[in-house]
């Protein structure tokens, strides 16, 4: 999970490289900000669902299975050898249950490192679309003729339009691939992991019981 957390960490910092002046109109220098502080915004808001749903998919049925398995080991004290008749079935379902468990989150890591990358990439590239604009801004003023800075600030606008254009459609998209993508990572590794839990639980519950066989006898 490590890799999505740092390719969020990666979005908010090369986003916050925007506090810098440009020099620009005012009226377009707002409308790049604007851009960029929603995509950061988003970024932002990935970043925190996502660790949310880590610890909903893995941790949760993470701490059921070891509460199961303290439950089976806070009986070895009282019937040692009733317990430690049923190590290696214990042993068994913890293995399973973690191979799963490790499976499950394996996979809703790694989608959710591409989610992550994606919204990285997308904020990186308006950060830095904006500051070529600001580039092509300062080299059109830098003309001495003003035939070649008029040309050069006509053919600005046209970048400065088409970038707002195309930012506004990669933001859209970015918030409707991310509505759609990350319920169903929460779904899917949910399911996955959750299941791995309860039926290692079941499996302990067995054992409890073959425990309560064993002691009845011993009495």
């Amino acid at each position: 999970m490590k890799q999505y957390t740092v390719a969020i960490i990666l979005t908010l910092f090369v986003a916050s490289g925007w506090a810098q002046p440009l020099d620009m109109p005012s009226q377009l220098d707002a409308q790049v900000r604007s851009v960029v502080d929603e995509m950061t915004s988003i970024g932002k808001a990935t970043g925190e669902v996502l660790l949310s749903q880590y610890e909903e998919i893995v941790l949760e049925p993470q701490n059921e299975l070891e509460a199961a398995v303290e439950q089976v080991e806070s009986r070895r004290e009282e019937s040692p050898e009733c317990v430690a008749a049923e190590d290696e079935e214990i042993t068994r379902i913890v293995n399973a249950a973690h191979e799963d468990l490790y499976a499950c989150g394996v996979v809703a890591a790694q989608t959710s490192a591409e989610i992550a990358s994606d919204v990285s990439a997308a904020t990186q590239q308006l950060v830095y679309g904006g500051y070529s604009l600001a580039s092509t801004y300062n080299k059109c003023n830098s003309y001495k003729n003003s035939v070649l800075k008029q040309t050069c600030l006509a053919k600005f606008y046209v970048q400065a339009t088409v970038y707002l254009v195309s930012a506004r459609s990669s933001i859209k998209t970015i918030r409707q691939s991310t509505s759609e993508r990350i319920p169903d990572v929460f779904a899917d590794g949910n399911v996955c992991t959750h299941s791995a839990s309860s039926q290692a639980v079941l499996g302990l519950q067995e054992v409890n019981n073959n425990i309560d066989a064993c002691v009845y006898r011993r009495r």
